[in-house]
């Protein structure tokens, strides 16, 4: 007698039914994976982005900007860095990218739903100029906030900030307070999803 080897219909629908089960199980912690890799790699991205520009102003003695930008070649003159931001040597100082200054860098939008990335301080920059001593204009917050604000129990505690000192160097956010796993500003104040940069 000759034997046939394979799945029956009934053991193939079994294993269908198994595999979707699992799909079904395992497809929140994957979309949770997925926010939170995706949280690291764009504040990674603007850490570096910071660093970058510091380094190169000091390197080359000059200003250097770093600014928001939907297009990737011009400043937006908002406080809205989800469009992006370029970064580049301002040889004449007037924080505006001139034909013959360099780009140095460009980030395009970042991926994501209801985004929020913005100076959260209360001057809500849109540009950054480190010095050639590698001090900023400024010191800022930026925080960055994404979907799981309007469904999450806790709003505010996937929200993390990127520190920009007055001395050009950047910190992360964290929860020093221990208040429900909730990270802080350079103030000390939760951070809070609810108030959008201005």
């Amino acid at each position: 007698m000759k034997h046939s080897y394979g799945l029956t219909l009934i053991e193939l629908m079994v294993t269908l039914a198994v595999f979707a089960i699992v799909t079904v199980l395992a497809f929140p912690g994957f979309k949770l994976y997925q926010q939170n890799s995706n949280r690291v790699s764009q504040i990674n991205s603007m850490v570096a982005s910071f660093n970058l520009a510091r380094s190169e102003a000091v390197k080359r003695n000059l200003p250097v900007v770093v600014c928001a930008s939907a297009d990737q070649a011009s400043c937006t003159g908002a406080n809205n860095w989800t469009t992006g931001w370029i970064s580049f040597v301002d040889s004449n100082s007037n924080g505006v990218l001139d034909g013959g200054e360099p780009l140095i860098y460009a980030h395009g939008r970042l991926s994501g739903a209801n985004l929020i990335l913005g100076d959260v301080d209360n001057n809500g920059t849109d540009r950054i100029i480190f010095r050639a001593n590698g001090t900023s204009n400024t010191a800022a917050t930026f925080m960055r906030c994404d979907d799981r604000f309007n469904t999450d129990t806790l709003p505010n505690a996937h929200a993390r900030a990127i520190i920009l000192t007055a001395s050009g160097r950047t910190r992360l956010s964290r929860d020093g307070n221990d208040t429900g796993n909730i990270q802080e500003n350079a103030a000390g104040i939760d951070l809070d999803c609810s108030v959008p940069p201005t």
